[in-house]
């Protein structure tokens, strides 16, 4: 379901930033609201008619209650909040002109089950399919099923064994990839050419997985419904993820529009090179290389929401305890740029003044990682890492 922006509509958000005169729609993919449901904004302009997109979401009263392409409707905003709103900001190519446009209000018209004309309802949510998503790479569907009907309450997941059927679509691009009706096979390798005549699958594609439920006739009586979009990396050789961190992005993977300055090649072990990467089939991995603010919002707006290396010493003792022969981050490229984190650097009242963070970098004199503080426009590395339940 779509619920879109009047076309036209510009909206200045919190008297931030220039709105321009573009005409492109923004608009809110969503299903039925409920607690845990997932709304996804998006836009009618490609990736090439818009650069640096930036996303916030605000309630009726003006109220920032998220950032970052989707928002998972949580007991805070349904108690709070009557409608939400997206709003992206992002620069026109043309021109450089910025502009900033919102969705029209989408209501969260959630009722409780009791008296709820969706009273027998299955629901679907908190689907995901694993930490990282690239050709090659086997990923693993997850998901939650509640019923108003479960004797043992509406809002206690089904386990498998109440739901009597399954359906699982994959899509790539748009393109139907993978289906099945066989409850348990929740497992998918992703490939690494989808459609036809075949195409390669890239970091610029989306993931679409939906799932249809009927649970048993005793805790259910009707099917359900979920879907969930994911961002599609590229499958590095060097290691994708390294307990809770995730390889820095390549260039080919942010909305951030490098320069040749921004990206630096390297190999599949990490080290530098002058060669150029030229895309997935050849053996040549460009970086992305960008300042502090831009690193954040990259994190933030990936599909599952991630957020950047937050805590600087954390990260430099787990690269040191895994950068050697057999450790998880030995050919990620340690040693060719700084990699960022989101702790402040307030070790001196200059480096607070210019607003430092920490960077965590290689020091070969030292043969050790360790945390340095960095001008929040130098061009570092992008290290996500997940985000604990408590932060969420």
């Amino acid at each position: 379901m779509y619920f879109k922006l009047n076309q036209l509509a510009m909206v200045s958000l919190l008297s931030v930033g220039v709105v321009g005169t573009a005409s492109a729609n923004v608009y809110i993919d969503h299903q039925n609201i409920h607690q845990g449901s997932v709304l996804t904004a998006k836009s009618d302009l490609t990736s090439d008619q818009m650069q640096n997109p930036k996303v916030v979401w605000k309630d009726e009263k003006g109220v920032i209650i998220g950032t970052g392409k989707q928002l998972s409707v949580t007991p805070d905003i349904l108690g709070n909040s009557q409608n939400v709103m997206a709003c992206m900001s992002y620069i026109n190519p043309e021109d450089q002109a910025s502009n900033i446009e919102c969705s029209s209000a989408l209501p969260l018209e959630v009722q409780t089950f009791i008296g709820d004309p969706r009273i027998h309802e299955t629901v679907v949510s908190e689907l995901t399919v694993g930490k990282f998503i690239a050709p090659t790479e086997s990923v693993t569907l997850s998901f939650k099923v509640t019923d108003a009907d479960n004797p043992d309450g509406a809002d206690k997941p089904l386990t498998d064994d109440q739901i009597d059927s399954a359906t699982y679509t994959w899509f790539i691009g748009g393109e139907k990839v993978h289906e099945t009706d066989i409850k348990t096979e929740k497992t998918f390798v992703i490939p690494e050419t989808y459609g036809t005549p075949a195409k390669p699958v890239t970091p610029d594609l989306k993931l679409d997985v939906f799932v249809t439920v009927m649970p048993t006739s005793d805790v259910g009586s009707g099917s359900g419904r979920g879907k969930g979009e994911f961002d599609i990396s590229e499958n590095y050789p060097g290691g994708n993820i390294a307990g809770n961190y995730y390889r820095p992005m390549l260039a080919s993977e942010t909305m951030y529009d490098e320069d040749t300055k921004n990206i630096v090649n390297t190999d599949e072990h990490g080290v530098a090179t002058d060669e150029v990467d030229a895309g997935p089939s050849d053996s040549i991995y460009g970086f992305a290389a960008i300042p502090h603010s831009q690193a954040v919002i990259e994190c933030d707006s990936r599909v599952p929401k991630l957020r950047l290396a937050d805590n600087a010493t954390d990260f430099a003792a787990f690269l040191n305890a895994n950068t050697s022969e057999g450790g998880l981050t030995v050919d990620w490229p340690y040693d060719v740029r700084y990699f960022w984190t989101n702790t402040e650097d307030n070790s001196d009242e200059l480096a607070e003044y210019y607003g430092y963070f920490m960077g965590v970098a290689y020091l070969t004199v030292d043969e050790q990682f360790k945390a340095l503080g960095q001008d929040p426009d130098s061009l570092a590395l992008v290290v996500c890492e997940d985000i604990p339940e408590e932060a969420k």
